[in-house]
């Protein structure tokens, strides 16, 4: 059973941001198999190197407005144009190497020798470019450094992005399977209990976010999805209510156990989900709303990406007592 996943969130001009989160391990599974544990360095990978990555492209190329002539070191905000890695990465990554090198051979593992090798050859050239910007040391080589960094961060960065495009497509796949066999499995151990909606409530908001992450953004196709949604919270709600009266302890364990800051944190997401509709609404009403007001669907992108990932982080720390079924 894997322990952790990864999900990219991200809509329209935040299409490029990045969160990460995992699922929760809601008892001890037997142990890996060489299968299970080569994807999870997949997805340790992911959680570990994407967001540096993903985030120095972004705010590179949000202040280098030419990407292919690269800066002029004219540009405004430079100082923290780049970000560096820190002294342990070097260590990292060949954990990483020797980690692939292990079997069994999947698909994707030349995408994820390719993602490694792009992480590699940007440590240098970004440490330096960072102290290069913060320390404004362009304006005495007239961005002559900053025209041969660009040469090296510019074609890693899309290297790597490429690499990491198809590990989450594989990831993706790999993990849409287990989740629905591990519902299934769920089910006929425990019924549409307390297990059970833990499980459904993951995948469906998984499921959600993902079509957050569409250009174009399909509203229609996320509200059919947000219905189905909607009944999932209230039944869990209604089984956690219903084991709760059982007795005390049942009760206390459903709330000490986080189960039921897990149902909070769902409906959270779901609201959040709901304004960034309504945003997406009203600017398709009046174009001009989002003139008068740029940032408010970027707020409403990254407050739903944050409602997100404290559903997930709840969902980390969920336990279950024997009596909770």
């Amino acid at each position: 059973m894997l322990t952790r996943e990864f999900f990219r969130c991200g809509w329209l001009a935040l299409a490029l941001t990045l969160c990460f989160g995992a699922t929760n391990a809601r008892a001890a599974g037997p142990q890996q198999s060489p299968k299970e544990a080569k994807v999870s360095v997949y997805i340790a990978m992911i959680n570990s190197e994407s967001a540096h990555v993903f985030g120095n492209y972004a705010k590179y190329t949000k202040v280098i407005t030419d990407a292919d002539k690269g800066p002029t070191c004219k540009e405004l905000q430079l100082q923290h144009v780049v970000s560096g890695m820190g002294d342990s990465a070097p260590e990292r990554y060949e954990g990483w190497k020797k980690a692939l090198a292990k079997g069994p051979k999947l698909d994707v593992d030349a995408a994820a020798q390719e993602m490694l090798a792009a992480s590699q050859a940007l440590y240098k050239p970004e440490n330096e470019a960072s102290q290069y910007y913060f320390k404004s040391q362009y304006r005495d080589d007239a961005c002559k450094r900053g025209t041969e960094f660009h040469a090296q961060l510019m074609p890693n960065w899309l290297r790597f992005m490429k690499a990491e495009r198809e590990m989450r497509a594989f990831l993706d796949k790999y993990t849409d399977e287990r989740d629905a066999a591990e519902l299934t499995k769920t089910e006929k151990k425990y019924g549409k209990g307390l297990h059970y909606y833990h499980n459904k409530l993951m995948m469906d908001g998984k499921a959600l976010i993902r079509l957050t992450d569409k250009d174009p953004l399909d509203a229609t196709e996320i509200r059919t999805r947000l219905e189905a949604f909607e009944p999932v919270i209230a039944d869990a709600k209604a089984v956690a209510e219903k084991a709760g009266k059982k007795d005390k302890r049942t009760a206390d364990a459903i709330y000490q156990g986080g189960y039921s800051q897990l149902l909070s944190r769902g409906e959270r997401f779901r609201d959040a989900l709901k304004e960034m509709l309504r945003v997406v609404d009203e600017e398709a009403k009046d174009p001009k709303a989002a003139q008068r007001m740029p940032t408010r669907r970027e707020n409403a992108s990254k407050n739903l990406v944050g409602a997100y990932n404290s559903l997930v982080q709840q969902s980390n720390g969920t336990m279950y007592s024997q009596s909770m079924k």
